[in-house]
């Protein structure tokens, strides 16, 4: 198995029961305990994880935003489906606002099959992606720079999103559930989707079902505040509920409602 793939299984198996010893990270990856050793020291060191005593644990904390390194290597397949699923809510010519999330990046390939795009965006990384496509207007806010999520916040940031209209926003989120809403960890990006969310037409909620059940300390939109909410899986019965009385419309695989 190559080292970024055991990698990227390491931390699914962190990421899913919060901690795991060397023996049991070995056992499951059918590796010595050498190299599971190896891969936590090189790990540690790009901050994806937190050494603990005879193994680890994942580099997270509902106060923190994750850092963009594991965010951008986790729950893959789930981001895929979301962007393809998203992909739908965009035509030739539109403007569009992309944050900073990991979930949003995976939806910039696809956006470069369409023509005369413009696209604003507060994620360096995503500037970056942008960068690399053939025909669309990339704009990237201007502002302070976080360390740790990649992305350009402050006060000049919203000034200048707030002067740009979009078609369409594509969001993301740490974490939701019915009674809270949409919630993230940083009260910046929250600031930030919001003036998103006024300067669009449409806003897209882009979020895999791993954030369903979790709350961070800062509320980004209510459901009756989006307009679609696009997931790998249909919701647990209570979001549907929420959904279904908010009028917001969801996306999911195989659905043909919209």
């Amino acid at each position: 198995m190559l080292t970024i793939k055991r990698q990227e299984e390491i931390l699914e198996i962190l990421n899913k029961n919060k901690q795991a010893t060397v023996e049991e990270l070995a056992s499951e990856l059918f590796v010595s305990g050498a190299t599971i050793r190896r891969d936590l020291s090189a790990m540690e060191k790009q901050g994806l994880i937190k050494r603990s005593h005879g193994g680890a644990i994942p580099f997270m904390s509902s106060a923190e935003e994750s850092a963009f390194a594991i965010r951008e290597q986790e729950n893959t397949a789930a981001k895929r489906i979301i962007a393809n699923l998203a992909f739908r809510l965009v035509k030739n010519g539109d403007s569009v606002f992309l944050d900073s999330s990991s979930t949003t990046g995976f939806l910039i390939p696809l956006l470069n099959n369409l023509k005369y795009l413009s696209v604003t965006t507060i994620g360096l990384k995503n500037a970056l992606l942008l960068s690399q496509t053939n025909s669309i207007k990339i704009y990237i806010a201007g502002g302070q720079i976080s360390n740790h999520s990649n992305s350009i916040t402050g006060s000049d940031t919203i000034d200048y999103i707030s002067r740009i209209h979009a078609d369409v926003a594509f969001l993301s989120c740490s974490g939701v559930t019915p009674e809270a809403g949409f919630t993230d960890a940083d009260i910046e990006q929250s600031k930030l989707k919001s003036q998103m969310r006024k300067n669009s037409s449409i806003v897209a909620m882009l979020c895999d079902s791993t954030k369903f059940g979790k709350t961070f300390m800062c509320t980004d939109f209510t459901f009756d505040s989006i307009d679609y909410l696009v997931t790998d899986k249909k919701p647990p019965e209570n979001y549907m509920e929420k959904i279904s009385s908010c009028g917001c419309k969801l996306l999911i695989p195989d659905d043909n409602t919209f």
